[in-house]
């Protein structure tokens, strides 16, 4: 069950973070944000990094556990998509920050 949360929360994110970097890099800002949009532009910018790092280690972990401790098929085939999707989160929010240096210049 919890393999399938961590499937959705990725397949979500590979979708929404390019939408949203749009959104940011267009100088939308999020009603809470106290501050300029150059500032929360910086802020999300942070925020992505943290993605990028977080799908790296999520994605690597799943991969590898699904590779060697895995001993069901069924199990490890899940465990290394999971790790693709989370992968590709880190690529999406690496994407996501070079749509938003591109707005910076």
């Amino acid at each position: 069950m919890l393999e399938l949360v961590a499937l959705v929360c990725a397949a979500a994110l590979i979708v929404w973070t390019p939408i949203e970097a749009r959104k940011v890099a267009g100088g939308w800002v999020r009603k809470r944000h106290k501050g300029t949009p150059e500032e929360f532009r910086a802020q999300y910018r942070r925020q992505l990094g943290l993605f990028v790092w977080l799908g790296i280690g999520i994605g690597v972990v799943n991969m590898a556990l699904g590779v060697w401790l895995e001993t069901e098929a069924a199990r490890a085939t899940i465990r290394l998509a999971t790790g693709g999707l989370w992968l590709g989160v880190a690529a999406s929010a690496l994407f996501g920050r070079s749509i938003l240096d591109k707005a910076a210049r």
